[in-house]
C-alpha cells in the first residue's frame, strides 16, 4: 500500500504535470505528499535561468530579492544582471517558490497532507537520499526529454532514479 508519494520538481512544464500526477495518486490513495526541488550545488547562472523560464518565477523573485527596482526584470539573465550576481539568495528564492507552487498545486488537488523540502545536490541522487529517509513508496519524476542519442550518452535524472529506487517509480512523458 502506498501511503508516502515523494515527486520532484524543477518548475518546467513536464515537473508540473509531474505534481499533478502524484496528487492525483496521493489524494485517491490517501497519502502523504511530499513536494522536493534539488538545487545543482554550486548553482550556475545557466541552470537558474533554465528553472526560471517561466516569467512569472522571475517576477516573483526580483519582488522578493529586489523590492526596490523600478521595472522587473523579463528574464533571469536580466535579473541577474541586476542584483549584481546574488545567486545564492536567487536560488534559495526561486527554490521555495518552485516548491511552494508545486504544492499549491497539490492542495488545489485536494490532497490533505503536503510537505516541501528543498535539498542541494547531484538531482538523481538527492531524490533517492530523501525518498529513503522519508520511507517513500513511490517517487514521481517528469521526464526532461532528452534526445535519444544524448540521453544514451548522458543518462537522464528519471533513467537513473528508475534504476536505483527502493520503490515503484513513476516517469511522466
Amino acid at each position: 500500500m502506498t501511503k508516502c508519494v515523494l515527486v520532484a520538481t524543477d518548475g518546467s512544464d513536464k515537473a508540473r504535470e509531474a505534481v499533478a500526477m502524484a496528487a492525483n495518486m496521493a489524494k485517491a490513495l490517501g497519502a502523504k505528499l511530499t513536494v522536493l526541488h534539488v538545487t545543482l550545488h554550486g548553482l550556475r547562472a545557466e541552470e537558474a535561468s533554465r528553472l526560471a523560464e517561466p516569467a512569472h518565477l522571475v517576477r516573483r523573485i526580483s519582488a522578493v530579492t529586489m523590492p526596490k527596482l523600478e521595472r522587473a526584470p523579463s528574464s533571469m539573465d536580466e535579473l541577474f544582471r541586476a542584483s549584481q550576481g546574488d545567486i545564492g539568495e536567487m536560488a534559495s528564492v526561486l527554490g521555495d517558490r518552485i516548491a511552494e507552487d508545486a504544492a499549491d498545486i497539490a492542495r488545489s488537488i485536494g490532497v490533505s497532507s503536503v510537505e516541501t523540502r528543498i535539498e542541494a545536490g547531484d538531482y538523481a541522487e538527492t531524490i533517492l537520499a530523501v525518498a529513503e529517509e522519508i520511507g517513500a513508496d513511490m517517487i514521481v519524476v517528469g521526464s526532461r526529454g532528452l534526445g535519444r542519442l544524448r540521453g544514451m550518452l548522458v543518462g537522464s535524472v528519471s533513467q537513473k532514479i528508475v534504476q536505483h529506487a527502493h520503490c515503484s517509480v513513476l516517469v511522466v512523458r
